[in-house]
């Protein structure tokens, strides 16, 4: 039975491949190695056609020794958490009716190397923990990432206090030297752009979280040593309440630094950033219950230099239905922008999109089927683009899993066809006691509308 499935996805890879008149063809494949101990880890992959070789190691404490974890990581590691926060601080502009944002201090992590994780540099990371959920001082970290093309080390601390039974305070932060290159461009017309030689600078991120029952909020305020030998500060504070079935989100973000640079090299605007999120989620039904959520977000961005009046406005609402057989749901994203250098404000729409879609669960196969529609203006005229998307996942056997994925998505601009693709993937998983050998195969197939003979 398993070789019937595996020789039916590969005749179906096999045709896909012999396609003609498609515009460009996309096929590669990828293997993983994982070993996996009582205290150790080590992964490693190789992409065929990047012909690069990805690895990675970790050592760590047993399992027993939970109290005092200890962790150590050494490869191509991809870093995150407190790092990629004192790297962009600001609010995420990207909204989404059925998801809120985490409020949480964070230190920097660094996760081992994946299948499709590539174009990463050597680095090293370690970390020393205490946890006893009982004690006043219930919760102690401190870590350091090093890459060594970048100099130096990058180290981060924590520490969380229970001082009653539902209230938790916590400290975090995340610092260390980065470097910037030179910034050449110098024009005496505008005043975003700075001249300055390449050097050092040192960089910094306290946190601070605060949990109650129903209530949690982090303040952060990232501060950055400047080229010119200032040192500016940027604000955020992130908020979240819960009542029953409603949960809210404020989220807050303050600059008003002009050429602020962070640790990674972006420049920040002096701008304001307010984020909400508002979700309600109720049960329908009593023996097999279907969840019906709900939701609203807005985003804005207002510029605070005087030479800069236009103001970002961003607005999402959506509904969605789940049960363990299917997933139903219609969301809506507006787009405007304001405009303040009149005396009357002027609101000019950018782009509006409606997103339908439903899935299924079935014990094996979960097929889906998604359809979007955009509304921009474009040389003040308007265009309207309309996108549809099938997909299938299936799963077969147990040991080894075998897992297939296929998708089909068709686009129209104008009522005209403009691109047709398909993404196709399929992946095997074979686990033993301590070993796990994961292999991929991929293709992706476009054909960017019709093209005259």
């Amino acid at each position: 039975m398993k070789r019937k499935v595996f020789y039916r996805v590969i005749l179906i890879f096999a045709g896909l491949l012999k396609m003609e008149n498609l515009a460009t063809q996309e096929f590669s494949a990828a293997v993983q190695e994982k070993l996996l101990l009582t205290f150790a880890e080590v992964r490693s992959s190789q992409d065929f056609e990047k012909k690069e070789i990805n690895w990675g190691a970790a050592l760590f404490t047993p399992k027993k020794w939970k109290s005092f974890p200890c962790l150590f990581k050494a490869g191509k590691l991809t870093p995150g958490g407190g790092l990629s926060k004192l790297n962009n601080p600001t609010l995420s502009s990207t909204l989404s009716p059925f998801s809120l944002a985490r409020t949480e201090v964070s230190t920097i992590t660094a996760g081992l190397p994946g299948i499709s994780t590539y174009n990463k540099t050597e680095s090293f990371f370690a970390e020393l923990g205490y946890i006893n959920r009982k004690k006043v001082f219930s919760q102690s970290k401190v870590n350091c990432f090093f890459c060594p093309e970048k100099e130096f080390p990058v180290f981060s601390a924590m520490q969380s206090v229970r001082l009653w039974k539902n209230l938790v305070i916590s400290a975090a932060a995340t610092a260390g030297y980065f470097s910037y290159e030179e910034n050449t461009f110098n024009s005496w017309f505008t005043t975003s752009d700075f001249y300055y030689h390449q050097g050092k600078h040192f960089c910094l991120l306290p946190q601070l979280y605060l949990s109650l029952p129903h209530f949690e909020s982090l303040f952060s305020a990232a501060t950055y040593e400047s080229p010119f030998g200032k040192v500016f500060s940027t604000y955020k504070s992130e908020n979240k309440i819960t009542a029953g079935r409603y949960t809210l989100n404020l989220s807050f973000f303050y600059n008003e630094n002009q050429g602020l640079i962070t640790s990674n090299e972006t420049s920040l605007k002096p701008q304001l950033q307010t984020k909400l999120g508002i979700q309600t989620k109720y049960a329908v039904g009593k023996k097999r219950p279907v969840f019906l959520k709900t939701g609203l977000s807005t985003y804005t961005a207002a510029n605070l230099l005087q030479s800069d009046n236009e103001h970002k406005f961003k607005a999402a609402a959506g509904a969605k239905l789940q049960s363990p057989l299917y997933s139903f749901g219609l969301s809506a994203l507006a787009n405007f922008t304001i405009d303040t250098q009149q005396r009357q404000p002027k609101t000019d729409f950018d782009s509006a999109s409606f997103l339908f879609s439903n899935s299924w669960y079935f014990k094996k196969i979960s097929p889906g089927i998604s359809a979007s529609l955009t509304l921009s203006p474009e040389n003040h005229y308007q265009n309207l683009t309309s996108s549809e998307k099938l997909g299938l996942s299936a799963a077969f056997c147990k040991n080894p899993k075998i897992s297939v994925n296929t998708s089909f998505t068709f686009t129209q601009k104008d009522g005209v066809s403009t691109k047709q693709t398909n993404t196709s993937s399929l992946t095997a998983t074979w686990r033993l006691k301590w070993l796990c050998l994961m292999g991929r195969i991929s293709l992706k197939i476009e054909d960017n509308g019709r093209r005259e003979n």
